[in-house]
């Protein structure tokens, strides 16, 4: 079987790495400096002591893509436009998207593929270079059928252990509570400067974090909100070291993922007559760090 990846960041390389051991995998990159250097060096990962390395196909994306199954591992911007220019280079018979955020649902319905997957992935990754991702963290990465058949991806479950896939069958419920945990985590570290685990043991920071958690779970009207605010903390907990990756975005001059985590937060609140003031204050002061740092640039 033949495994499309687009995008050569942290997820797309570690899922490439991982997908290798077992498939055909091509990885489709932005540029053509790191599409070079994954052929010639190969793609190495990095887990505690761990370099493993992995050959893998890699062309950066310019051209028509057919493959058996394609997963779609970039930003969310970027994804809005290839899906807005794009998407007749998408020739595949599935798809699976793996986003933080939730502004590519509405275009999903004009998809003309016939298997199409949403996921979200939990596991810690950080790209070191065009061709090295370092294993942070392993988690799941949990998915759920939006359009087809479950068992066109049947193959998820034969994939290493290391980088489990876990079906859930409520893909709706599965992307809000990730953006939960991005809305809370990602904003107000890329605000503060400070890595995940000082939102939970600095006072201050998890009490405002709990406020924005409060505000948002308002909007989208969630249940079981208590146990979505203790999977938060524990999140928090968990990569306590680790800056978030909007957080990292700031800090090198680079364009955030804001609008479709915290700005897709206020448009269903401007949909639903529901205010927002805490998520339109920290979406406007996280974007003026955003535009102060490319300015920089």
């Amino acid at each position: 079987m033949r495994i499309g990846i687009i995008g050569g960041g942290a997820v797309g390389l570690l899922a490439a790495a991982y997908f290798s051991k077992k498939y055909d995998v091509t990885i489709y990159t932005r540029r053509y400096e790191q599409a070079e250097q994954l052929r010639t060096h190969g793609l190495t990962v990095m887990y505690g002591n761990e370099r493993t390395t992995h050959r893998v196909h890699a062309e950066p994306f310019v051209r028509a893509i057919e493959e058996d199954v394609l997963f779609l591992a970039v930003k969310q911007y970027d994804v809005t436009n290839i899906l807005n220019t794009r998407i007749h280079m998408l020739q595949a018979n599935a798809m699976m998207f793996l986003q933080n955020g939730m502004g590519h649902v509405p275009y999903l319905p004009h998809l003309p593929h016939k298997h199409i997957a949403l996921a979200v992935v939990e596991h810690g990754a950080l790209k070191i270079d065009d061709t090295t991702v370092s294993h942070t963290g392993i988690g799941r990465t949990k998915w759920s059928v939006w359009r087809g058949e479950k068992e066109t991806f049947s193959f998820l479950s034969e994939v290493d252990a290391r980088f489990l896939f876990e079906y859930v069958d409520d893909w709706e419920t599965m992307l809000i509570e990730k953006l939960m945990v991005n809305v809370c985590i990602n904003p107000l570290t890329a605000l503060l400067g400070v890595p995940n685990g000082m939102l939970v043991t600095h006072v201050p920071y998890r009490q405002a974090m709990e406020q924005l958690f409060h505000e948002v779970a308002s909007i989208f009207q969630l249940e079981q909100q208590e146990r979505i605010w203790r999977h938060i903390q524990t999140v928090c907990e968990q990569t306590a070291a680790n800056r978030s990756s909007m957080l990292r975005d700031i800090e090198a001059g680079r364009r955030t993922e804001l609008d479709a985590i915290l700005g897709y937060v206020i448009e269903r609140a401007n949909e639903r007559h529901v205010p927002a003031p805490i998520s339109t204050l920290l979406y406007a002061l996280v974007k003026g760090r955003e535009l102060e740092g490319e300015k920089k640039k």
